[in-house]
């Protein structure tokens, strides 16, 4: 990454003020590429690992095939090794009528999507499967009521 030029902070400065006038946040453009998201319908400002625990538990009960899915990397003491999908959705699984779907959680109040998990997301929703982003089991509900 390089140092910001005169330039540069100067157009920073200028995207500032003019969100001030008028009230509202500047849009900054973060340096890792991610974007925030934010809950569709109200939920309750649970952590990310309830979220997902009350998910699995209403997936569950509806009789619907998941599995959790982990990502990630490190050295387990024969080497560096790398396991699971890289972007993929955190519950992993298949509706009813055979379709795969993918579910990214993120805490209640919300949370940022990586250019990884956009990408898998893109590349899911693509092949015809489903890739949802929830901040809730109320999110979950109301995403999955129209699938099965």
């Amino acid at each position: 990454m390089t140092r910001p030029t005169k330039r540069d902070k100067l157009a920073e400065a200028h995207v500032a003020y003019q969100a001030a006038k008028a009230g509202v946040r500047p849009h900054r453009p973060t340096k890792d590429g991610s974007t925030p998201t934010h809950p569709t319908v109200p939920v309750k400002g649970l952590p990310e690992a309830q979220v997902l625990a009350e998910c699995r538990q209403w997936l569950k009960a509806h009789r619907i095939f998941h599995d959790r899915h982990d990502c990630g990397a490190g050295d387990f003491g024969h080497g560096f090794a790398v396991y699971g999908i890289v972007g993929a959705g955190d519950i992993i699984g298949i509706l009813p009528g055979g379709r795969h779907f993918e579910i990214e959680t993120k805490a209640g109040r919300g949370g940022r999507l990586s250019i990884a998990q956009q990408k898998r997301m893109a590349d899911v929703r693509g092949a015809g499967g489903v890739y949802f982003l929830v901040h809730g089991v109320e999110e979950l509900a109301e995403m999955m009521k129209e699938l099965i």
